[in-house]
């Protein structure tokens, strides 16, 4: 096989729409019928119903969400004023009407939040995606009024970020011709005035070419003076931080240029992702010039702090500090130099615990929080709750208690671990369904992901306990290296040259779950998305005789040539550079697409989307049609949208239906 096989599925529009009509009606004339009908009506119904609330937010004296119902499938936003109780009947006021803007303006958008002046609650602007892929437009929009601004901002769609400087002004990451990076993310941050032309906006920053992108904000981060916030990303995961205020010269964050700092008016708090001045995995705070240095976590076995979880919530620094994947609430006054961290006793126990700013405005704050709490039986629950009268004075709040969307009565959820290759002990949670003792033929969906740093956590995943543990599969997540359950340490090892550790990982949990007498070899089918989806393309071609089925979702399958593909630059730091040579060799001895074997393979679902500028749909194109090539029987489906999907509550489920009933028939799970 050459290096680029199939090139008329990257780019031969008449081609590729032979290609996608052709597999979709076979994919569709497999799995189509009245039962997956009603599966995508059931699954529909959870998305869309009443009492759906994911996320909840504080703008000025209002509770804000975004809800798709059965009249509404893109989306509302709607707000409640903060004394209402939030219930099925409360009456929530529509802000912002999706379905009727894209019926207004012809053309299919999906919500992507907003950017809020950071001292001025009813001057937003609203971040929509065209057609669900990377490229936003961002719209100002006044909340009194609940319209848009007549001559307003209006940016976009493309990969630029805008943020409010003031009531007449944006600093805006631009990533329009000539100021994008090789990545195609923003390289350039602008000062854009109203009234002004973009091409005229002032330069306030340009950073190297082959870095990733650059961002910037305003903010008094919780203390008197207003600073500016430059932030040049290097890779994915990796900042240069310079806060600028007015009189005085720029301030690097002392932070290691291979993290991504959290930080307030006075100090700044970082976790170690290299072994350097600091062990792997310590989390530092200090001053901003990089006095009174601070080591508030030490790296141990089973504990870790990551990055995201660090929070500046005023003078306190509050973080989440796993132990044994078990969430420990901490936080530390940073005014008094004696103190010492405390841990925050939540109202409950759940597997996954994060604390948040409650205001979308932290400078018009009052300092409240919400602790999330949410695990895979446990519905999400939102509580409320302040430091103002230290860790001891805390009292919480509940403010919204989701509904459970399945049946899990009888279901249990298990921490084991396997042993991988290199003898590594590599934890996995399981969700047993009813019924499941004494059984050793249990359907069982592996689903893994083992990339930048990210972590599986346990949550609530209602589609899938709809449509597979309440039909009793059961449901395994596996925290394979390459993803941040355990801190940096867990990542960085999985990178590049030694991403096969990931891999291996995965094949471990897969053989565990048979040796542990729950399945048989041919029961266990594995999922991904992204980095998922090529771990499971992995699977797919070098461990196919331990699945009896794969779903590779949106996956990266040619590791030869993603970098052809501007989003693909992004990922250098992750896997390496397919133009060095030697990287190259490590790159080739997995790529799926260069590695389909001759030898049986389990069933195969390989999907992607039409619209995905960030993983090419080529990368599922030509692996589904190599795979056919080399006498294989893949099933290939192109849904609509961009990378994250369709944006709306029936294409959700379409795709999601689709997806459970090839796991079902692979699996034999209904018979």
């Amino acid at each position: 096989m050459d290096d680029f096989p199939f090139p008329e599925l990257e780019s031969d529009a008449p081609a590729i729409a032979r290609f996608v009509t052709r597999e979709n009606a076979r994919t569709e004339a497999a799995f189509g019928g009245p039962a997956r009908a009603a599966e995508e009506a059931a699954l529909r119904s959870i998305l869309e119903a009443p009492d759906d609330i994911w996320h909840l937010a504080r703008r000025g004296s209002f509770i804000y969400t975004f809800r798709q119902t059965a009249d509404h499938p893109r989306g509302r936003w709607l707000r409640l004023p903060e004394a209402v109780p939030i219930t099925p009947e409360a009456p929530w006021e529509t802000v912002f009407d999706l379905d009727a803007f894209c019926a207004g303006t012809g053309r299919l958008w999906d919500w992507r939040g907003t950017q809020t002046n950071p001292f001025n609650a009813a001057q937003v602007l609203i971040q929509l995606s065209e057609e669900s892929s990377d490229l936003t437009r961002s719209v100002e929009f006044d909340l009194e009024r609940c319209s848009f601004v007549p001559g307003g901002f209006d940016i976009g769609p493309d990969r630029s970020e805008a943020r409010w400087e003031g009531p007449d002004s944006l600093l805006l990451a631009s990533a329009a011709p000539g100021d994008a990076t090789r990545s195609g993310w923003p390289g350039a941050l602008r000062r854009l005035k109203r009234g002004g032309k973009r091409e005229e906006a002032s330069l306030l920053l340009r950073t190297d070419d082959d870095n990733l992108e650059v961002s910037g904000w305003v903010s008094r981060l919780g203390g008197r003076e207003l600073f500016a916030v430059h932030l040049e990303y290097k890779a994915i995961g990796k900042a240069r931080v310079t806060l600028l205020r007015a009189g005085r010269g720029p301030v690097v964050l002392p932070n290691p240029p291979d993290t991504i700092p959290a930080f307030n008016h006075a100090f700044c708090a970082w976790v170690a992702s290299e072994e350097g001045v600091h062990p792997s995995g310590t989390l530092v705070i200090s001053r901003h010039d990089g006095s009174d240095e601070r080591i508030l976590f030490a790296p141990r076995a089973g504990g870790a702090v990551r990055s995201p979880d660090l929070v500046f919530a005023g003078d306190w620094l509050v973080w989440t500090e796993m132990r044994q994947l078990v969430p420990h609430i901490m936080a530390l006054d940073t005014r008094r130099v004696d103190a010492t961290p405390q841990e925050i006793i939540p109202p409950v126990v759940a597997d996954t615990m994060r604390v948040l700013p409650f205001d979308t405005q932290p400078d018009l704050s009052d300092g409240t929080l919400v602790l999330t709490a949410t695990g895979y039986l446990t519905p999400m629950q939102y509580w409320l709750f302040d430091l103002s009268k230290g860790v001891e004075g805390i009292g919480f709040r509940l403010l919204h208690a989701a509904p459970g969307r399945f049946d899990a009565s009888g279901c249990e959820v298990a921490l084991w671990s396997a042993r991988s290759d290199d003898g590594v002990q590599i934890p996995y949670h399981v969700v047993l369904p009813r019924g499941h003792a004494g059984r050793g033929d249990l359907a069982v969906l592996l689903h893994g992901y083992g990339g930048f740093g990210i972590s599986l956590d346990p949550g609530y995943r209602a589609l899938t306990g709809k449509a597979w543990i309440e039909r009793g599969g059961a449901y395994v997540e596996a925290h394979i290296r390459g993803g941040g359950e355990f801190g940096p340490g867990w990542h960085e090892p999985a990178k590049g040259a030694g991403r096969q550790r990931s891999f291996a990982d995965f094949a471990a949990v897969a053989a565990d779950l048979v040796a542990r007498g729950i399945t048989t070899q041919g029961h266990v089918a594995c999922h991904g998305i992204s980095n998922g989806g090529l771990l499971c393309g992995v699977m797919l071609t070098r461990y196919p005789e331990r699945f009896g089925a794969v779903w590779a979702n949106v996956g990266v399958h040619d590791m030869l040539n993603f970098t052809r593909f501007p989003a693909g630059r992004a990922w250098i730091d992750e896997y390496g550079d397919p133009d060095d040579p030697e990287a190259r060799e490590w790159l080739r001895a997995y790529s799926p697409l260069h590695n389909i074997p001759d030898r049986p393979l389990p069933p195969a679902l390989i999907d992607t989307h039409e619209r995905d500028d960030r993983v090419d749909p080529s990368h599922a194109r030509r692996f589904a049609a190599a795979l056919r090539a080399a006498g294989h029987q893949p099933f290939y489906m192109e849904h609509r949208g961009g990378h994250g999907g369709g944006g709306a509550s029936f294409e959700t489920a379409r795709e999601m239906a689709l997806g459970f009933a090839f796991l079902r028939w692979a699996l034999k799970l209904d018979q």
